[in-house]
């Protein structure tokens, strides 16, 4: 009988294939990259495209823009990108959440698209405007108060919207909790709007150039009631037992913040104002300590709420993982 020669062993190094060994020609995670692309809608892949560009243009300086990226200031890795480049995602994140999101939450994405649209066209548009060398000042003023009561009313159709999905009683505390940070960021509002009835305002030499000014200034302060009326429905929504718990948390955390930091710079500008001194000696609103109070309570506390909704926002599914059900077919 002929004894066969015993087989080689076979060993994980020796299949590429095997588990815990990747192939050097495969970049980890490019699979699951382009597989979450291809079931994105194509109105959420448009976003995520105009993301690139956005990137591209201000990295080029283009239409007067700029990146504010320095190798030397590492926080400008975060202010660079965030929350900027993450409000113009907003409606591929909701898409990418729900893919029916058009249909399912027509509110909620007229709200998301108006507010991306804006965060990507009011700086570019601002930069071709400035150019005009009889009236440099008009065309970028004119512009800037548009995208500020547009911005304000995609925050007021956002928060339409998502009050559709909240429970039509809240708990005691949630209310309690929901008037206290619109409360918060109203405050702010208010100081501001003082402001421009009470201080002299700015005075750049052309009687047309400080009215548009003053507009410019009142118009902020209707975005800011906008996004205090947002915060009030989203923390009001906490109680809503049907979305994701975390994404509940997170929206009602980041809205927290916001109104922390609209309080506190009510506050600083207040002292400023009638306490110079005071404040001064305190060292209010300088320092590192203030900085990353700023970065908390601003572009992180916007970009948390674009990451709530990527985490089910307005989603009353109740589930952590996104729908996988989309109109468009799945390519392999």
């Amino acid at each position: 009988m002929t004894e066969s020669s015993p087989a080689t062993p076979t060993t994980p190094a020796a299949q590429p294939d095997a588990v815990g060994v990747v192939d050097p020609m495969r970049i980890p995670g490019v699979g699951r990259a382009r597989q979450a692309w291809h079931r994105l809608p194509v109105l959420g892949q448009a976003f995520v495209v105009l993301v690139a560009i956005d990137v591209v243009v201000r990295a080029l300086g283009l239409f007067g823009t700029q990146l504010f990226f320095d190798i030397g200031n590492p926080l400008s890795v975060i202010t660079a990108f965030v929350p900027h480049d993450a409000l113009i995602l907003l409606p591929a994140v909701l898409i990418w959440r729900r893919p029916d999101a058009v249909e399912a939450l027509p509110l909620v994405m007229r709200g998301a698209i108006l507010v991306a649209l804006v965060e990507l066209l009011n700086a570019p548009l601002r930069g071709l405007t400035s150019g005009n060398q009889l009236d440099p000042f008009v065309g970028p003023t004119v512009i800037s108060i548009a995208a500020t009561f547009l911005m304000a009313a995609g925050w007021v159709t956002l928060a339409i919207g998502l009050r559709e999905l909240n429970p039509p009683k809240s708990e005691q505390s949630t209310a309690g909790l929901a008037n206290v940070v619109a409360g918060a960021i109203a405050l702010a509002a208010i100081g501001n709007l003082a402001g421009v009835l009470l201080l002299p305002g700015t005075d750049v030499g052309d009687a047309r150039w400080n009215a548009l000014l003053q507009l410019n200034s009142a118009m902020y302060v209707l975005q800011t009631v906008a996004l205090a009326y947002l915060a009030r429905i989203v923390v009001l929504g906490n109680g809503d037992a049907r979305r994701p718990s975390i994404a509940r948390t997170t929206a009602t955390a980041a809205m927290a913040l916001l109104a922390i930091g609209s309080f506190m710079t009510t506050v600083i500008s207040l002292l400023a104002l009638t306490q110079a001194a005071f404040a001064q000696s305190l060292g209010l609103g300088a320092g590192p300590i203030w900085l990353v109070i700023g970065l908390l309570t601003g572009p992180i506390a916007m970009t948390a709420l674009v990451v709530a909704f990527g985490l089910g926002l307005a989603d009353p599914s109740g589930t952590i993982e996104p729908a996988v059900e989309t109109h468009q077919p799945i390519r392999s």
